[in-house]
């Protein structure tokens, strides 16, 4: 047995009319009283309230006289009626009284233009009621087109654009302002976003045949500034040189050079950035600052760390604090330096050298209104140049010319690794004696021994191994650095007592001040020559 709503029909007797009530079959719904009290005061027939709706409610088969008149006699009826969107055509059908006549698709069709209804009737829709007859139940007859809804359009960035300032916790409960991310590196041909084209959507209508639009949609282009270009698709962003790249208010911006006000707490660390930085303000202190093309500072460095590929110049000067380190792959131009450490891989430019350590490839020159160095060890491979070397204080100052400092980094290095690797081979040799010796005489060991055994007698091979090279290497270097040059010191003031010369690794300790000098390595010896 199928499912079946609660349905009622009139019934029409000589001097009477009645009500025949059906209950639901299955799961079908139940007749609504409201329903069967609409249909009959449309009628205008008369009827008992409450007796009604006691035969309703009691949801059972029953016949019940309405009133002692006679009713003409009724025919199957429909009820159509539209969704209140407008885009559904919903029909009820309510059954004849014993003798009345059907009603047919045609009537269906007529009853819904009728209410203005322009929509087709569904195929089949009217013969799915036809089937069964199910009265008091909502058929579906039409439907409106609802519009196709288009597609916003989209751009995708393909860079970190959420670029955080926000320090972290460490696991220690101190907060990190030294590692924050500030910068989005990108390099030429790097693809930075990509774009999807809006969808247009296609109009619709209800089921009165009124138009019902689609939604407008989002229409997005790239917004870009300089170095960058856009596929010829025009779907691609593409960035046209290596630098850095951020979004801001919806527009995408490159640029070879990083400009930052300061490094700090708002920035944190700068590491390994792919292009040039140009510093503002100040590096305060306990940052560090690290880039693979150039770096203009404008302001100081404060006991920080700023390494660079390039050239690196600080406008206001290095006050390393003790221990800050300024490291190029070329050039260090800077106003003064001290209590620093500063490394070149071409030539140190500055105005003062105090209580640092500098090298540089070829020259150190130190100019200006003060030309001073003093108190510090000062390296170059080729010549330095200073106003004033030492001072009356005695201060300790070291200049030498003559060396590639970093064949002599290299030969220093070495040679401290030889001592250690010397303890290693003396550690490790008496033990390896003692076991050898006992295992000769028949002793038995266990197998951790012999492991441990087998683990020394390898580091102790490797040590062997590595001191013969280092060895090799440190030969190797002392006949380049005993090469000769004409390395040079030179004095346009005064070099002061106590000063130490090194000029291709022969010394000299000034025992007297001078004025106007030139110093140079003559045979085994520095002397002084005609400036």
């Amino acid at each position: 047995m199928g499912d079946k709503n609660g349905y009622f029909r009139l019934v029409i007797g000589d001097n009477s009319t009645g009500l025949e009530l059906f209950p639901p079959e299955g799961e079908g719904e139940a007749l609504n009283f409201k329903e069967v009290q609409s249909y009959l005061d449309n009628k205008k027939i008369e009827y008992n309230l409450v007796s009604l709706r006691s035969a309703v409610d009691s949801k059972q088969h029953k016949k019940i006289e309405l009133n002692q008149k006679a009713y003409f006699r009724v025919n199957e009826e429909t009820a159509v009626r539209l969704s209140e969107d407008k885009m559904t055509v919903l029909c009820r059908f309510y059954a004849p009284s014993e003798g009345g006549s059907l009603v047919d698709e045609k009537e269906v069709i007529g009853d819904m233009k009728a209410l203005g209804i322009r929509a087709e009737i569904i195929p089949g829709a009217f013969d799915k009621f036809a089937s069964d007859r199910d009265y008091c139940k909502d058929y579906v007859l039409a439907k409106g087109e609802p519009p196709v809804e288009g597609v916003d359009g989209e751009i995708t960035y393909l860079f970190n654009t959420d670029l955080s300032t926000k320090p972290t916790l460490k696991e220690d409960g101190t907060v990190d302002f030294y590692h924050l991310n500030t910068i989005c590196a990108c390099t030429k041909g790097q693809e930075l976003a990509k774009l999807k084209k809006e969808i247009l959507g296609k109009p619709g209508k209800n089921v009165l045949g009124e138009a019902l639009q689609p939604r407008e949609v989002k229409k997005v282009q790239f917004k870009y500034g300089k170095n960058m270009h856009v596929s010829e698709d025009g779907l691609t962003l593409i960035c046209d040189i290596d630098g850095h790249v951020n979004l801001t208010e919806e527009t995408v911006f490159v640029s070879g050079v990083l400009e930052l006000e300061n490094i700090d707490t708002s920035t944190g660390n700068i590491d390994n950035y792919e292009g040039n930085l140009l510093i503002k303000g100040n590096v305060t202190s306990g940052f560090s600052v690290h880039a693979s093309g150039d770096i203009e500072v404008r302001g100081v460095v404060e006991g920080a760390t700023v390494i660079a590929d390039g050239q690196i110049t600080v406008a206001k000067g290095v006050n390393g604090m003790g221990r800050g380190l300024v490291k190029a792959g070329t050039n260090v131009i800077v106003k003064y330096v001290e209590n620093a450490h500063v490394e070149a891989g071409n030539y140190v430019q500055a105005e003062i050298i105090l209580n640092s350590d500098v090298t540089a490839k070829t020259n150190v020159t130190v100019e200006g209104k003060k030309g001073l160095i003093s108190g510090s060890h000062v390296r170059a491979g080729k010549k330095i140049t200073a106003k004033v070397i030492g001072s009356d204080m005695g201060s300790d100052t070291v200049l030498e010319v003559g060396t590639d400092p970093t064949k002599k980094a290299r030969l220093v290095a070495l040679m401290k690794q030889n001592e250690e690797l010397n303890q290693t081979i003396k550690r490790i040799m008496p033990v390896l004696t003692a076991f050898k010796q006992k295992l000769a005489s028949g002793e038995k060991f266990s197998p951790e021994k012999v492991e441990q055994a087998r683990v020394l007698s390898g580091n102790f091979v490797t040590a062997q191994k590595q001191l013969g090279e280092n060895n090799t290497e440190i030969e190797a270097l002392k006949e380049a650095l005993k090469e000769a040059t004409d390395a040079v010191v030179e004095v346009s003031d005064r070099a002061y007592a106590g000063t130490k010369l090194v000029i291709a690794d022969s010394p000299l300790v000034l025992k007297a001040p001078y004025q106007h000098c030139r110093f140079v390595k003559q045979g085994a010896d520095v002397k002084m020559a005609p400036k």
